[in-house]
């Protein structure tokens, strides 16, 4: 048996048990503490989160709304991408008519020397009109001759000759057919 002697007087013993245990009362500060804490970080990032879900939102709609204005502008027949179109409508031309650029050097080319071209009108149909000053009036002539002799004209008449008679220039006004169908024949 043990037998317990307390030899402090009575006013020490009352303050042993009145007192606030330290260690408990700060642990349960510190949880309070660290939830209130964790919490706090917990509301704010949901609500960064929220807020970049919303940016987010924003530029996905401003891109969309780009893409679209993009696609109606590369779309069809516009100012932005007229370059392919013709080059698409050229490249259909050309299985369907002779190319006209070569047609016209090819009439060119039938010019007799110091001969100038004044106006060139050419349709696809193959009607051409030409006003063309020669030096005299049998370069007109010689290249009336030219013309009818060529595979690429189906029929050529000069229409007009006229004169200035200060600078001995002969005007002449030709009306030309020409073989523009891809395939056709004189």
């Amino acid at each position: 048996m043990n037998i317990s002697i307390d030899l402090l007087p009575q006013r020490v013993k009352a303050k042993e048990r009145g007192g606030v245990p330290v260690i408990p009362v700060a642990g349960a500060c510190t949880v309070i503490v660290a939830a209130s804490f964790l919490t706090f970080m917990y509301v704010d990032t949901k609500s960064s989160v929220q807020s970049l879900e919303q940016e987010v939102a924003a530029q996905t709609e401003v891109r969309n709304t780009a893409q679209q204005e993009f696609l109606t502008k590369t779309t069809g027949m516009t100012e932005y991408n007229y370059i392919d179109y013709y080059t698409n409508m050229n490249t259909l031309l050309d299985t369907i008519y002779k190319d006209t650029i070569d047609l016209k050097e090819r009439v060119y080319m039938l010019l007799p020397d110091r001969a100038e071209v004044n106006s060139y009108s050419f349709l696809n149909n193959g009607d051409l009109s030409m006003q063309i000053t020669f030096h005299s009036k049998g370069d007109a002539a010689i290249y009336l001759n030219r013309l009818l002799n060529a595979d690429l004209v189906t029929s050529a008449e000069v229409q007009t000759i006229s004169t200035s008679n200060e600078d001995l220039l002969y005007q002449s006004q030709f009306t030309l057919k020409l073989d523009t169908i891809v395939g056709e024949e004189s």
